[in-house]
């Protein structure tokens, strides 16, 4: 980056953080670089530091005094997909807990969430993962729901290979229900890509622009199950998720705007 800072002197950089300081306990390389790029930034006039969360924006500028913009994530909503909007009322339930297989992403937790509410609404059961691979405890995480799903007749685990945008786009949109009950997270694109192909999906808290009743304690099972229950036999719910998200697109766009038409390290306002 210096090298690049010093032959492009007439060239803004911007260096953007798109993990939660959670995520970044795996990729500690990261948090080395994120470090000395905040001291870099007060050095050169063609450097700024950013992050797609607020709360990474406040701990960065707290802890290390370092002026970071909160520029959040975009999203592409021209290829949205509406679905059938009916309720789930066949006998086998297919849900989806995509991702990396980092050990935050919890999905475990939403594996057992699957098999009660397939037992609950006696429903056979695909559940569905991406697979990659072994990085970041992946390897652990996904021998762990392999286990869970081992001699079950009715259910089943669907491992996905890693796909490109537009082949995910058409796995996501297969599901009846996604579950992201992430223990830390910031935009999650793969509950968008779920918005945009008309799946509604249970999230956690962190997850801030999902509607709240999508919301449920990513510890708590009866939490899940409940909220679970709740999207599948209500036919609007994946069009308030999209409503949702174009709020949020919408607010993200005005402030890259903001930024782009700006000085080059302008601070961005956080509300």
């Amino acid at each position: 980056m210096l090298e690049l800072l010093q032959a492009f002197p007439h060239v803004h950089f911007l260096v953007r953080s798109h993990s939660q300081i959670g995520f970044l306990q795996v990729e500690p390389s990261a948090i080395q670089l994120l470090r000395e790029l905040l001291v870099l930034q007060e050095n050169f006039l063609n450097l700024t530091v950013a992050a797609n969360s607020i709360e990474l924006k406040h701990f960065f500028e707290t802890a290390y005094n370092g002026h970071t913009l909160y520029l959040p994530n975009l999203y592409d909503l021209e290829r949205v997909h509406r679905r059938r909007g009916r309720e789930h009322d066949h006998r086998l339930l297919r849900i989806g807990s995509f991702g990396a297989l980092r050990l935050l992403k919890n999905h475990t937790t939403a594996a057992a969430a699957a098999l009660m509410l397939a037992r609950k609404r006696d429903c056979d059961l695909e559940f569905s993962v991406s697979v990659e691979n072994d990085t970041m405890g992946g390897g652990a995480v996904l021998d762990a729901l392999r286990k869970m799903f081992t001699g079950l007749r009715w259910a089943r685990l669907v491992e996905h290979p890693w796909q490109d945008w537009a082949s995910f786009r058409r796995t996501v949109g297969g599901m009846d229900l996604c579950l992201q009950v992430s223990m830390t997270e910031t935009f999650n694109v793969t509950t968008a890509d779920a918005v945009a192909e008309g799946v509604p999906s249970v999230v956690s808290p962190t997850i801030e622009w999902a509607p709240d009743y999508w919301k449920a304690d990513p510890d708590r099972l009866d939490d899940i199950v409940r909220i679970g229950g709740a999207l599948l036999s209500c036919p609007d719910a994946a069009e308030d998720g999209l409503a949702a998200l174009s709020c949020f697109t919408e607010d993200a766009v005005r402030r890259w705007l903001e930024y782009l038409s700006g000085p080059p390290g302008r601070h961005v306002r956080a509300a």
